[in-house]
């Protein structure tokens, strides 16, 4: 294939990757906190950080890590310009943790051009894939909670892997065995979904080491046992007893199964369906033999490997659905089904590099392919960039950037400026005006209500120092 005509697709990849990213990124600015974000930052005005986490944990959540993410963050960069720069953060980590894994996996330079093109592709799917951005990428409360997750999740195989390769070097790892560790331990505290997903993978990490000496093995068996000790405390939390008796259908077995699997039915077949996902999925087969030109590994996947990549990549989305089922007896949240999407896209991921290694080789190609495989590759690009275009995600972030979150952000300011002056004129309790425009979709999650009772307009107005505050009533 000519330079220049591999070369053209390959920058336009990366170009429209970007672009989508940037996109999202921008659309932070004009974010804000949100319902449980004031609670959070209330409760630690009031009590310190160290005391509201320990009772939230007793009385709401056994999320030690992810409670502690979403309640310190605020403290670092303020509630709501860490709200604004969040996105920027943890799309930035994202990104980062992707070519980390990437570059880990291929034992490649991490700036290296595959690894850069193939891990902002992998975040532009992500992104253009979840069902609520709102609440998956720009409330902190839900942001923090998931995204973080996902971004210890690829941190953590990445150190298995270069652990993995140390260990057959005889080489020293105490460093890399630290950072897992920690990687470990937070990401088992961040969310269910990970917890579970963490917990499988070292699992794994023990099955391929299993002919290692004693020695090596430990490590492998004491960090299993540091997992587990974490999913003990996450799930033995009173806190999570307390939230789970607000749901009537909680703990019944047979419902959460049911359920289980319908939804996991009808996520998975809206993801495998998805114009984009297809595309993304061609261009991903081409995509991992070329950065295996560039490895100094020599990947040679058998069908084991292939069939149990299958059965994770399908069996997943089913697994991941039951600690809502289970615990709520409903539906999950939509971040938690966004959380459900990293994984399957991650998995998917691994599934076709592994397919297209072992049985898609370049010379096995049919000759018509050979012969035009530089056409078909730019074809196929110009089918991908089109799919993002006319992606109602995409679509509706752009949308939302170039009008409704403007005036969204200057509604906010109005609201801000008159908590402000009733703060300074002692105005125990305040009437702010509803907002009557279009709300911006990609980021609008939820408010305070017309009800000065309502418990989001009790955290609100405890924040600014209120007695109370409510909105007007939507016109009727």
């Amino acid at each position: 294939m000519n330079s220049v005509n591999k070369l053209l697709p390959i920058l336009l990849l990366g170009i429209i990757s970007f672009i989508v990213i940037l996109i999202f990124v921008s659309l932070g600015f004009y974010a804000y906190p949100a319902a449980d974000d004031f609670c959070m930052a209330s409760g630690v005005q009031r009590e310190g950080l160290l005391t509201h986490l320990w009772n939230h944990y007793f009385e709401w959540s056994g999320r030690y890590a992810g409670n502690a993410l979403y309640a310190g963050y605020p403290l670092l960069f303020g509630l709501f310009t860490g709200n604004q720069i969040m996105p920027l953060l943890l799309l930035g980590l994202l990104f980062l943790s992707s070519a980390y894994f990437l570059a880990s996996l291929f034992a490649i330079n991490i700036r290296s051009l595959p690894v850069v093109i193939l891990a902002l592709g992998f975040v532009s799917v992500f992104l253009l894939g979840i069902r609520h951005s709102a609440s998956s990428l720009y409330w902190i409360s839900g942001a923090m909670t998931y995204q973080s997750a996902n971004i210890l999740l690829l941190l953590t195989l990445g150190l298995m892997i270069r652990i993995h390769d140390r260990q057959q070097q005889q080489q020293d790892s105490k460093a890399l065995w630290v950072g897992l560790g920690l990687a470990v331990v937070v990401g088992m505290g961040s969310n269910e979904n990970n917890m579970i997903t963490l917990l499988g993978v070292l699992l794994l990490a023990l099955l391929i080491n299993r002919q290692r000496t004693w020695q090596q093995q430990l490590p492998w068996l004491t960090l299993l046992v540091i997992a587990l000790v974490c999913f003990s405390i996450v799930y033995l939390s009173p806190g999570n007893t307390i939230r789970e008796s607000t749901f009537p259908q909680r703990h019944d077995l047979i419902h959460a199964i049911s359920g289980s699997l319908r939804m996991g039915s009808w996520t998975l077949m809206a993801w495998i369906l998805n114009p984009l996902f297809i595309l993304a999925s061609l261009l991903l087969l081409v995509g991992v033999p070329w950065i295996h030109q560039h490895s100094s590994r020599n990947y040679q996947p058998g069908r084991g490997v292939v069939l149990l990549l299958f059965l994770l990549t399908l069996g997943m989305p089913f697994v991941l659905q039951f600690p809502a089922w289970w615990s709520m007896g409903g539906w999950p949240p939509p971040r938690t089904v966004d959380a459900i999407f990293f994984v399957f896209v991650l998995n998917w991921s691994l599934l076709l590099g592994a397919v297209s290694l072992r049985y898609a080789p370049h010379q096995r190609l049919p000759a018509l392919v050979k012969s035009h495989q530089s056409s078909l590759l730019i074809l196929l690009t110009l089918l991908v960039i089109g799919a993002v275009l006319i992606n109602s995600k995409f679509q509706r972030a752009l949308d939302d950037l170039t009008g409704p979150a403007i005036t969204f952000q200057q509604y906010m300011q109005d609201r801000h400026q008159r908590i402000d002056n009733a703060v300074q004129n002692q105005q125990e309790f305040l009437l702010v005006p509803v907002y009557r425009q279009e709300y911006p979709r990609s980021i609008f999650f939820n408010d305070i209500r017309s009800d000065y009772r309502d418990w989001r307009n009790k955290c609100y107005a405890e924040f600014f120092g209120l007695k109370a505050i409510q909105r007007e009533p939507l016109p009727k």
